[in-house]
């Protein structure tokens, strides 16, 4: 295991960005800048970094940090977090039998067949999640998935010929139209696109003093509410490679409405933080730029997906992206089980359960709140 102390990073691990470029499933979250800033910010000296290498080519990567499953049982997990709720792995596309069994003997260097891992904020229906799956069956370990939940998401050419936005229902897609024009009538509007190069600094900060003027402030959940998040976030959006991070706006007379952060690794993009004027609300204009950042990403032939990093039943994603991912916590048990294992995984299910209804019970009472509020 490779110490993040200070969260220097680094070159440390020889041939991270390679890696992270060519995994099974791409996770920006795990690139090199984004994990550092985030140990650094956000993390402790607890995090260490899982990197087995074989012949000097690394084969699987993902931060970790002891835990335990359920409160009882004592786990290794993938090390995640708020502001960046994706855990897949980096698996080597080459290798990913080989990938999966180096990194498990990475978490557990002293004796993976007795540990238990956890693997949280994973797609639990994707290409990694079936190989944790398989390299669990062939050794005896048994499986357990904590948590689940649908997340929007959209796949480029899944829905054959259709254009994006007439796969939106239509009576949501002429009111989307109409605010257009409304908000059209204010002034001169112009939706850009903003990515490497010398704007990129001057948009980043006015995105992250745009979510701060809005209910976000108020509520001190704003990026730059906590120096801690903002270090972070300046950090993840100013040091990534180029071509990573990319910032939609949307501009009346030449400022900002609304603006939205994406990430993007391989074939994902991530659709990160979004953030709009409140004196425009009326207008959606939220709703616009994801509108418009969806349509330009489904445009590009390269890329594949997109992941909106969304909780479940999100007021505002849900009615605009019509696919969905199961999310959730691969929890992988020791060689033959163990009932501490099997107490972990009931712990940990009743704590997901008690936490769904809870969201539940907010979703509920904040439903007369404009979905533009309850955004990302």
């Amino acid at each position: 295991m490779t110490a993040l102390a200070g969260g220097t990073l680094g070159a440390a691990v020889a041939g991270w960005e390679i890696l992270a470029g060519k995994s099974v499933e791409a996770n920006p979250f795990f690139s090199p800048a984004i994990t550092t800033a985030a140990v650094a910010h956000l993390g402790d000296e607890r995090v260490h970094l899982a990197a087995p290498e074989v012949g000097g080519r690394l084969l699987a990567l993902a931060p970790i940090i002891s835990t335990r499953l359920g409160r009882i049982a004592p786990a290794v997990s993938v090390w995640t977090h708020r502001y960046g709720p994706l855990g897949t792995p980096l698996l080597d596309v080459e290798a990913p039998d080989e990938a999966v069994e180096r990194l498990v003997r990475a978490m557990a260097p002293k004796d993976a067949s007795t540990a238990i891992l956890l693997f949280p904020d994973l797609p639990l229906d994707g290409p990694s999640a079936a190989i944790l799956r398989r390299f669990a069956a062939a050794e005896g370990r048994p499986v357990a998935e904590i948590g689940a939940y649908r997340r929007a998401a959209l796949r480029r050419g899944s829905s054959g010929e259709t254009p994006f936005r007439l796969q939106i229902e239509r009576r949501r897609r002429k009111e989307f139209a109409r605010q257009r024009r409304r908000l059209a009538e204010s002034g001169h509007l112009v939706a850009r696109r903003v990515g490497p190069g010398p704007d990129l600094e001057s948009a980043v900060m006015a995105f992250l003093a745009l979510e701060a003027e809005g209910w976000k402030g108020r509520r001190r959940t704003a990026l730059a509410a906590d120096p801690a998040s903002r270090a972070f976030a300046l950090a993840a959006m100013l040091r990534s490679p180029q071509g990573s991070v990319t910032i939609d706006c949307i501009d009346l007379d030449g400022s900002p409405v609304a603006m939205l952060v994406s990430f993007r690794m391989a074939g994902l993009v991530a659709t990160w933080k979004i953030a709009h004027d409140e004196a425009f609300a009326r207008f959606s204009p939220g709703v616009q730029v994801m509108l418009e950042a969806s349509e330009a990403w489904l445009s590009d032939a390269t890329v594949t997906n997109l992941d909106s990093l969304a909780a479940a039943d999100h007021p505002m994603i849900d009615g605009l992206w019509p696919e969905r991912i199961r999310i959730g916590v691969l929890a992988v048990g020791p060689v033959g089980g163990s009932p501490l294992f099997d107490l972990g995984v009931a712990a940990a299910r009743a704590e997901a359960e008690a936490r769904r209804r809870y969201r539940a019970w907010k979703h509920s009472r904040g439903r007369s709140r404009p979905a533009e509020e309850t955004a990302a």
